[in-house]
């Protein structure tokens, strides 16, 4: 597993056991959250969406 991805994990981690600890909304948490979510969007391409949904199989209502 990749530094990266290691360290993604680890957030993520820390985030659920925080989320148990003191509830999903809880100030720790979001914080957590927004965490996690800075690093996702620094580490994935925006591409990587594209390439793994095919948009054409998407059924509009």
């Amino acid at each position: 597993m990749k530094l990266v991805e290691l360290a993604v994990e680890k957030k993520r981690s820390q985030m659920m056991q925080t989320a148990f600890k003191t509830g999903l909304t809880s100030v720790e948490t979001v914080k957590l959250s927004q965490e996690l979510d800075e690093m996702l969007n620094v580490f994935i391409p925006p591409h990587f969406e594209e390439k793994h949904i095919n948009h054409s199989q998407i059924k509009k209502k």
